[in-house]
């Protein structure tokens, strides 16, 4: 039987993500599958015992128990084995929850290669490979990889487990995340709505599970401007959050940071700021200091400021992020370039050219690498506008990534589906350009 669980990463999303997206997660809130354990009961207890400390946060501990776990299924069954694919896959998640999907990646690959030889490629573990898989390409904004593979994963769970099954629920949150990720919200709203449906009907209205139905369709309600219907489902989302984990876990702040990014975009600036700075602590104190979701708060906080002309304590934080942000993702990730986007905006907003055309310079470089890597993502297709800089005008050089972080035409655009992000940029070519301001 194929497990599901769930994950806060960038948390996209975790994701950071973490999102948007997003993800993003990122990080990252998104749903990840992996394939069934073994059936001894002391590899299964260390295996769970993984999951239970990643879930946590005790990214470190977690990591011991799933080295301990891969080592014995090693050792027992060999590398070409069910079992050690299953290590492989929560050693990845582990991995991908912390944010290092260069360590994750030959591990799910690895998975998914064993498993295609030994269960066949329509067994639904062999589904949980390919969305584990999908969810880290879309996560590192690879798009054209992670679309097919999710495609593939849906129809293998469909054709099993039929259309009303938890682990299709699964697939469709990952799929409709992608669309939301990319500003195509009329294609992810009817997989949202799917999902919220379906969960409700196998596991009832207070699994853990539904926190993260609530989030996303709350947060593709308010990217379409329908601000009273996301807000319940943001209300309800953080207090199911808080019964089920408690106020100290990423979950938590997960619901809060979308709460306040709500808040922010009503410009009810008190409030949103108040459920920031304790998403924020939180992380600090759960994920440590230099996690990925770390920085998707100070971002958060900082666009705040910056839309109540609080230009200093902004630049701090975006700052603070960034460095964050360059240590632990890789070059060209689309969370940095948005933080040097937001910092171009900041200084020109002041009349500081200097400093603008200096982030400029660093955003052109960090998107330059994003297209060497992903070329054809519909993201990447956004930047590939005329660009100049003249004197001391600044002309938007990616003119869909440059809105102020105050205005609300193109705020809801998180890098992962359930961790709000300050991402300023629409996120599709022909998206709607912002009318309430000027780049």
């Amino acid at each position: 039987m194929t497990k599901t669980i769930t994950t806060f990463a960038k948390q996209i999303i975790p994701p950071a993500t973490q999102v948007i997206i997003i993800a993003l997660l990122i990080i990252p809130l998104l749903i990840i599958a992996f394939p069934a354990y073994s059936q001894d009961t002391s590899l299964t207890e260390l295996q769970t015992k993984a999951l239970v400390l990643n879930k946590q946060g005790k990214y470190s501990e977690a990591v011991k128990a799933a080295e301990e776990a891969l080592e014995i299924t090693e050792v027992n069954f060999g590398p070409d084995h069910p079992k050690t694919a299953a290590s492989m896959s929560i050693m990845g998640l582990i991995y991908f929850s912390h944010g290092k999907y260069s360590n994750a990646e030959p591990l799910y690959l690895n998975a998914l290669k064993i498993n295609e030889k030994a269960l066949g490629k329509e067994h639904p573990d062999v589904a949980s490979d390919l969305d584990n898989l999908a969810l880290l390409f879309q996560a590192q904004g690879r798009y054209s990889e992670s679309i097919p593979l999710y495609i593939r994963a849906l129809q293998i769970k469909k054709k099993i487990f039929g259309p009303d099954h938890l682990n299709v629920a699964t697939t469709m949150n990952n799929l409709g995340a992608l669309y939301y990720s990319q500003g195509m919200y009329k294609e992810a709203e009817p997989l949202f709505r799917q999902v919220l449906t379906i969960r409700e009907k196998t596991r009832g209205t207070d699994h853990d599970n539904m926190t993260t139905s609530l989030n996303i369709l709350a947060l593709v309600y308010q990217a379409q401007r329908k601000y009273d219907e996301a807000e319940p489902l943001l209300k309800k989302a953080l207090a199911l959050s808080e019964k089920t984990y408690g106020q100290y876990n990423p979950a938590y702040a997960t619901s809060l940071n979308n709460l306040a990014g709500l808040y922010k975009i009503e410009r009810k600036y008190t409030r949103s700021e108040q459920l920031y700075k304790h998403a924020l602590e939180i992380r600090k104190r759960v994920l440590g200091q230099d996690h990925p979701d770390v920085a998707t708060s100070l971002s958060n906080l900082a666009t705040l400021y910056y839309a109540q002309g609080k230009y200093t304590m902004a630049e701090q934080l975006y700052k603070r992020a960034l460095r964050i942000q360059e240590k632990t993702l890789e070059p060209g990730h689309q969370d940095t370039a948005t933080l040097l986007s937001n910092l171009v905006t900041l200084y020109a907003a002041q009349g500081r050219h200097s400093m603008a055309k200096h982030y400029h310079d660093r955003l052109q470089s960090t998107w330059d690498s994003a297209l060497k890597q992903e070329p054809n993502t519909i993201p990447n297709k956004t930047i590939r506008t005329e660009k100049s800089w003249n004197g001391h005008v600044y002309s938007s050089k990616f003119s869909r990534s440059f809105h102020r972080p105050d205005c609300d035409e193109l705020q809801s655009s998180p890098d992962d589906i359930i961790d709000f992000q300050s991402r300023e940029y629409a996120m599709r070519d022909g998206a709607i350009p912002c009318t309430t301001c000027q780049p």
